[in-house]
């Protein structure tokens, strides 16, 4: 009975080659991207789920109020790990850790290398994770200074098939390590996903600044593991007061801190939070998005094949009549209209997998991630996807023809398929063109969002200007900076910590009164040299801003009690301290938390975005710090840039031949700023073309069999003198209507739902109405595209031979 079930199925699907081939390319694509994105949200949400002692690993995090602003972040200050291993002694195992982003490995002068994820770790790390070894006992390893374990991939990256254990390389600019251990390479879904583990007992040697202060924060997490069968709960009482006893002193008055534990799992799905340096958080919002997104699609196809199904019940109805009278019973033909939709969604289930393989390696290009294609847990979804599918799709068609009653469907078939089951294709339709809309809304705004980003006015000039990494030496800083200027496409020079826009600024808080300490605001610190202003061309809005005389007031030479330095701020700080106008806070003197420094306050300039536009301009402050100088910013003529970069090259080369060359035009890193919205850009652009493409299919599948089964009235109506335009309009008005009737119901979504999108950026677009009509317009006008093609073919028919068999 079943051998015979599906080949009557298989037959019945080669009989309808294009209602078949509707929708099998459906189907294919809808399960492809249910699947690709099953394969997205499964990678995300295993994060970190590798460690046994996962459930009672908890990181340390800080969580600081000054004022109405609330600051939460795993950076905590490096003496935080000691205090807790002596308050906490129950606590298993507490690990400290620093994670360095972006630094220079020198194995020889002739290879230098770029390494962006170095974590340097107490050995105590290896009693929370399992991060398995090769050689070497890490426990010993990293409780000596300067030894290093590298993983499998960056020992082969660094010293080829030789055994790496004994040899030698510098780290950055000061740092020697001896590599003693070789560990496996971490698995990609963790957010620690680190390249080589130093001993961190080596930290104070490679970090320019002093790691024993409680009020630093640079890149230190802490890690501890909770005794069985407690809860972080049940420390909020403890945790309280030892945030009191670390943070509540005269130092830090003005602004609240205190600690709180986050569980190792929720690290990387907590955006709160920030995830680690090397690898932000994502928030499930984004993951339920996309697995929504998925499933639309899915079922966009699904509908194809339901109303392809009900509109060919005409055609079939005589079928089904015959079928019962000889006994066909009321279960045999659900089996059978159900066996249909499981032959087409089983051979659109193996056409996915095998097109979702042959996708996934440019996909993970594209997210830069590690997706798996696990053999196991696809052919798990797929049976159960396909299942539901089958369900989903041919449950109505196939109780819908199994309720037909002989008597009618062999007198007549004239009814069939009309009444309630024509507004249910409708509304189906209506349902499909809706989603479609909602995501076409989605990619405009994100479209323009993104012009936003590259049109917008940041407050400098950020065209012809390449950024150079500065080694962290004092050494021939000076005389690198005049060879630059004697190269001839270069036009301006200035030394700072980075660009106006660049990941190299730091916070830190602010004294308005020096005699009152009790008063604090948050501020970022920009250091810059004298000619900061001329090359990224800022504006001034009162004052005046550094100048050659400034710098030497800070010479190296001057005892640091001695150097009279000056701010510059900006126009936010003016605000924040209640002026109107800039120039008002001209002369008043203020404490910043580097160094504890108290300067005077000589200029203000115009407001200029050192973030992305996600965030709000903050209160500045800019001063000439050399120490702080990590970016050499040079503004080009334009004309004959190749020859300017590679004198550029040349001379730091000259000065430094043992550190690596980083330059980069500023235009480029200002685009890698926004390099998560334009990758969902693309994706929302990839599923909003998928879906009114099988949109489209479903609606030239039903304007097809429409026009069939209108074929005699055509003929009637071009005989009784109708135009092919009248006999066009008259075929795509009913479509049309459905789809402005999907515009009317998709618009108030997708305003909603765009306008929450937007609420995470300070500087945003309105979601404005011409959106929706260049929408409205272009779906209204690919339905028409699609259904006038038949339309217009059976306007042009010649009427005798539609009338022929009358």
């Amino acid at each position: 009975m079943l051998t015979n079930y599906l080949k009557i199925a298989w037959r019945n699907l080669t009989k309808y080659p294009t209602t078949t081939g509707i929708n099998l390319i459906g189907l294919t694509l809808g399960l492809t991207t249910c699947l690709l994105i099953l394969l997205f949200i499964q990678y995300e949400l295993n994060f970190d789920r590798f460690h046994p002692l996962g459930e009672r690993v908890y990181r340390i995090n800080e969580i600081s109020k000054t004022g109405n602003d609330v600051e939460k972040t795993g950076i905590v200050p490096y003496p935080l790990g000691a205090a807790i291993r002596t308050d906490f002694p129950d606590w298993l195992v507490v690990a400290s850790i620093h994670a360095e982003e972006n630094t220079s490995v020198v194995i020889s002068p002739e290879k230098i290398l770029s390494e962006e994820r170095v974590l340097f770790a107490e050995p105590q790390l290896f009693d929370l994770f399992a991060l398995p070894m090769r050689i070497g006992n890490p426990r010993t390893i990293l409780d000596q200074p300067n030894q290093v374990i590298l993983t499998e991939s960056s020992a082969r990256n660094y010293f080829g098939n030789a055994s790496p254990i004994g040899k030698t390389f510098r780290l950055g600019e000061t740092v020697m390590l001896r590599v003693s251990g070789v560990m496996q390479d971490m698995p990609a879904q963790t957010h620690l996903n680190a390249s080589m583990i130093v001993s961190y007992k080596t930290l104070k040697s490679y970090l320019t600044f002093d790691v024993s202060q409680w009020g630093l924060r640079s890149a230190g997490s802490v890690y501890a593991l909770l005794p069985e069968g407690r809860t972080a709960d049940q420390y909020a009482a403890r945790i309280y007061k030892a945030s009191k006893k670390y943070f509540d002193d005269d130092k830090q008055r003005g602004s609240t801190h205190y600690l709180a534990l986050q569980p190792l799992h929720d690290i990387h799905l907590n955006p709160e939070f920030q995830g680690s340096v090397y690898v932000p958080a994502i928030a499930p919002t984004y993951l339920w998005v996309f697995g929504i997104i998925g499933l639309f699609v899915l079922l966009i196809a699904c509908i194809n094949f339901v109303n392809m199904a009900t509109a060919r019940a005409t055609t079939r109805a005589k079928e089904v009549g015959v079928r019962k009278v000889i006994g066909a019973t009321f279960g045999q033909l659900v089996g059978q209209f159900l066996g249909e939709a499981f032959w087409l969604s089983t051979l659109s289930a193996v056409m996915a997998v095998l097109l979702s393989y042959s996708v996934l390696p440019s996909l993970n290009a594209f997210l830069q991630k590690q997706i798996v294609f696990d053999i196991p847990i696809v052919i798990s979804f797929m049976l159960i996807l396909a299942l539901l599918t089958a369900l989903s799709a041919g449950t109505y068609p196939a109780f819908f023809m199994a309720k037909l009653r002989p008597v009618k469907v062999l007198k007549s078939r004239a009814e069939v398929g009309r009444g309630s089951q024509g507004w249910i294709r409708q509304g189906l339709v209506v349902f499909q063109f809706s989603v479609s809309i909602i995501l076409a809304v989605g990619v405009l705004v994100i479209y323009q969002q993104m012009k936003l980003f590259r049109d917008k006015d940041l407050g400098f000039s950020h065209e012809a200007i390449v950024t150079v990494s500065l080694p962290d030496t004092k050494k021939n800083k000076d005389a690198f900076r005049q060879s630059l200027r004697e190269i001839p496409g270069v036009e301006q020079i200035s030394f700072a910590i980075g660009a106006p826009t660049s990941r190299n600024n730091f916070d830190t808080g602010m004294r308005p009164d020096p005699g009152n300490l009790s008063k604090r605001i948050n501020i970022n610190v920009k250091t810059a040299d004298a000619n900061y202003l001329n090359t990224y061309d800022l504006k001034l809005a009162a004052g005046r801003f550094f100048t050659e005389a400034d710098t030497l007031a800070i010479a190296s030479a001057i005892p640091f009690e001695q150097r009279r330095y000056v701010f510059v701020v900006n126009e936010a700080l003016t605000r924040a301290l209640g002026y109107t106008k800039p120039g008002q806070i001209l002369g008043r003197q203020v404490s910043i938390g580097l160094n504890g420094i108290t300067a005077e306050i000589v200029g203000v300039v115009r407001d200029f975005h050192a973030s992305s536009l996600r965030d709000a301009i903050e209160p500045m402050v800019m001063l000439n710090f050399p120490g702080y100088y990590y970016t050499a910013g040079l503004k080009l003529q334009t004309k004959n840039y190749p020859a300017t970069m590679a004198a550029v090259e040349r001379v730091f080369k000259h000065y430094y031949p043992n550190s690596l060359y980083e330059a980069e035009f500023l235009d480029q890193s200002l685009q890698k700023l926004y390099e998560e919205e334009a990758r969902q850009f693309t994706l929302l652009r990839v599923f909003a073309g998928l879906a009114l493409a099988i949109c489209c299919l479903g609606l030239w599948g039903l304007a097809t069999f429409t026009i069939e089964r209108r074929t005699k009235e055509i003929g009637v109506r071009k005989v009784l003198g109708a135009s092919t335009a009248n006999v066009v309009t008259l075929l795509s008005k009913d479509f049309l209507k459905l789809v402005v009737l999907a515009i009317l119901i998709g618009s108030p979504i997708a305003w909603y739902a765009m306008n929450q999108w937007l609420n995470d950026f300070a500087y945003k677009i309105n979601v404005e109405w011409w959106m929706f009509a260049v929408v409205g317009l272009l779906a209204a006008g690919i339905a028409i595209l699609t259904v006038s093609f038949q339309s217009v073919k059976a306007a042009l028919m010649n009427p005798v031979t539609s009338l022929r068999s009358e």
